[in-house]
């Protein structure tokens, strides 16, 4: 899949992703929660990729770049919304709980032609930048490889 080349190209270390997120529900056991129709219908047409949550960050700030993806990406409940999740996960013993360290990004999937567009622009390097040989490429403000 082109989407994920891109990340991995960028540096994004995805760790599971699906090109339809509401088709992988409706496939689960019945009566397990996520056999809910109603989760089913509102994943429906999202891409879903889990990626370390730091990488989540870099990659909301390259796609805000685009004024339509920053529309999305900021509006709750609408077909075009995104959907970004950082579980909290419960201790074993009874402890605090903890952040996990990945994230989940849902997206409607018609979005994704504009999000590759994104990804290319920040793939290449600024045709600004000096090129003075190996070692003196200018690197995107953004990037940040954890």
């Amino acid at each position: 899949m082109e989407l994920l080349r891109l990340l991995w190209e960028l540096g994004v270390r995805t760790r599971s992703s699906c090109q339809d997120y509401g088709a992988l529900l409706a496939s689960s056991a019945p009566g397990l929660l996520v056999g809910d129709p109603r989760w089913v219908d509102f994943y429906t047409g999202r891409v879903w990729v889990e990626m370390d949550a730091a990488h989540a960050e870099d990659l909301a700030g390259w796609l805000s770049r685009d004024g339509e993806l920053r529309l999305a990406m900021s509006q709750w409940g609408m077909a075009e919304s995104w959907v970004w999740t950082r579980p909290i996960l419960p201790d074993l013993v009874g402890g605090r709980g903890r952040t996990a360290d990945s994230a989940h990004v849902f997206f409607p999937r018609h979005h994704r032609q504009r999000v590759l567009n994104v990804l290319h622009r920040e793939k290449t390097p600024n045709p600004g930048a000096r090129s003075g040989g190996a070692g003196n490429e200018v690197p995107s403000r953004n990037r940040h490889y954890r």
